[in-house]
């Protein structure tokens, strides 16, 4: 089956680097980073998940592979982000060479 195409992946995304997930804008500008040693959890969910409501969901479409990453530190409104990685394969192969564990929903 076929990716769907993420449209706004120009203006919003992520990149993977050996200690962060860093959030750019026009794929320069850094607007958040998060730590590998802050990630609580990292759960494969679905756009439709009641997890994934309420939260930032800038880059969500409903038939990409989403996650949602819980944080160990952070104010209550952002320790869960809900994710769309242009490249979901990538981002679950980063996570096993952090060795963080992806849960199943």
């Amino acid at each position: 089956m076929k990716q769907p195409t993420d449209l706004f992946s120009w203006l919003f995304d992520l990149i993977l680097d050996a200690q962060a997930i860093r959030f750019v804008l026009f794929g320069v500008w850094k607007c958040h980073s998060l730590s590998v040693e802050n990630i609580k959890s990292v759960a494969e969910v679905g756009a439709k998940s009641k997890d994934a409501q309420n939260l930032d969901t800038s880059r969500q479409h409903k038939r990409a592979r989403s996650f949602l990453i819980k944080t160990k530190l952070g104010w209550w409104w952002d320790r869960k982000m809900f994710i769309t990685p242009r490249d979901p394969d990538a981002f679950v192969n980063w996570l096993k060479l952090k060795k963080i564990d992806l849960q199943a929903r």
